[in-house]
């Protein structure tokens, strides 16, 4: 799938050179020599790595293959900020053409009147037919509560546990004491919990080695896997009612307190974007983050190691994650008709299966994992199933408007919790509080 793509990722179509032809023939010809129609895409990168540039050579190919329109991809940071970004954009009356959004802001977008659904243009596909390439479990963020379909998935995620093989097998003889195996990983919570005991290394007051790392800055995202997986959810479907400080959530807040407060074997909020670099440079044995975190560990860890399903309690469960397209209002009809053909070039087998193995994420597109290519890959990386697998058990991520406000209220009380500076009761109760009040806008 790889040579569609020019080498480097990004050619110099920009440069002096490009500038000074476009500047003589506009001179010399009463018509201009660009593109007839072009777009503005935002989008993020919402895990660590040099996607930047993927993209850029992704836009360069569907140019080549369209030469009527012209895209110029603005990448807007990450997932907060593009969504910061789209919104002064729209506020200002100077919307992108199209942009990858993170998939619990859709109501927000909505509620602003901001995007086009997308029906007419799914339905001149073939409709059901057209949907049908798509994993079930990445189109349930996509729908409004009118039905109709606003978002497209494209960098889409899930959750999941990954495993330092060769920390499982130095322990092995622990593992084997405990009753646990060391050539797999935990497959529910009381296993993680003696799992991750025994792979903790200390020295004096001095921990050599973590036994597990549950990352802050999207523990949110993790903590309602743990909502799932506990038979409960943080708000319902209907975006308005809010259940987070139900019983089955306490029980998992309360696990995660013993494991940093009380057991010591997993840090206290370490940060997002570094547990990626702690599970390749060895400083834990296990690790939750997103499947597209991958992709780096892939490329650089010197150890064996392995990806799994995130363990159960009462079931296996997870909430997808990721970002969606989205064509938005107040531009003219020729470029919401270029974005369109933009998307559906972005979510073809070929090139979401290229994305995909240089991302990490998921392919949206299930024709992807029919091609030679893809397949090929996944004998190398078997590791890159797992979140595919794991969407057997996936639910649609959590939606409600004022999104931004409301996270921040749950990573607040979650992290004050972990902390030790609230109880989980209290940290769950203003929670639940501070949620309601978003939904209600006040």
């Amino acid at each position: 799938m790889k040579p569609f793509i020019p080498k480097g990722g990004i050619s110099m179509r920009k440069t002096c050179c490009s500038l000074v032809f476009i500047l003589v023939a506009a001179l010399l010809f009463s018509t201009p020599t660009w593109a007839e129609v072009q777009i503005k895409f935002y989008y993020p990168v919402g895990v660590a790595g040099p996607l930047v540039a993927v993209i850029n050579g992704m836009v360069e190919q569907f140019e080549k293959e369209n030469p009527g329109i012209d895209v110029e991809p603005v990448y807007a940071g990450n997932y907060n900020q593009t969504m910061q970004k789209v919104q002064t954009a729209l506020l200002g009356g100077n919307p992108p053409d199209l942009a990858v959004v993170e998939i619990s802001e859709l109501y927000s977008l909505l509620q602003m009147n901001a995007m086009i659904p997308l029906d007419p243009y799914i339905e001149a596909e073939g409709g059901k037919e057209f949907l049908a390439d798509f994993y079930e479990g990445f189109l349930g963020n996509a729908y409004g509560r009118d039905g109709k379909i606003y978002g497209i998935p494209f960098q889409r995620s899930t959750p999941i546990l990954y495993w330092n093989k060769d920390m499982f097998r130095a322990a092995a003889d622990k593992l084997k004491a405990a009753g646990l195996d060391p050539d797999r990983p935990p497959e529910t919570w009381a296993e993680l919990v003696k799992y991750a005991e025994i792979l903790t290394i200390r020295e004096g007051n001095q921990t050599k080695q973590y036994g597990l790392i549950i990352p802050g800055g999207w523990n949110d995202w993790i903590f309602e896997a743990f909502a799932r997986q506990n038979g409960s959810q943080l708000i319902k479907e209907d975006g308005v009612t809010v259940t987070f400080n139900s019983p089955e959530n306490l029980e998992a807040l309360k696990l995660w307190v013993k494991l940093m407060q009380e057991m010591k074997v997993c840090p206290v909020l370490r940060p997002w974007n570094i547990t990626p670099d702690d599970f390749i440079g060895g400083v834990t044995a296990m690790m939750y983050y997103s499947t597209g975190g991958m992709a780096k560990i892939r490329k650089t860890a010197k150890f064996e190691w392995g990806a799994a399903f995130q363990p159960k309690n009462k079931q296996y469960g997870t909430p997808v994650g990721g970002g969606d397209f989205h064509i938005f209002k107040g531009i003219p009809k020729a470029n919401q008709d270029a974005a369109w053909k933009f998307i559906k070039f972005m979510t073809r087998p070929d090139i979401a299966g290229y994305w995909s193995i240089e991302s990490g994420y998921v392919s949206v597109n299930k024709k992807s994992y029919e091609l030679a290519e893809m397949q090929e890959f996944l004998k190398q990386f078997p590791q890159m199933t797992v979140a595919r697998d794991q969407l057997k058990y996936a639910y649609p991520k959590m939606m409600a408007v004022n999104y931004q406000v409301i996270r921040n209220a749950m990573t607040t009380n979650l992290d004050a919790a972990l902390e030790g500076k609230k109880t989980p009761e209290q940290a769950l109760q203003a929670a639940h509080k501070m949620i309601e009040d978003a939904i209600k806008g006040k």
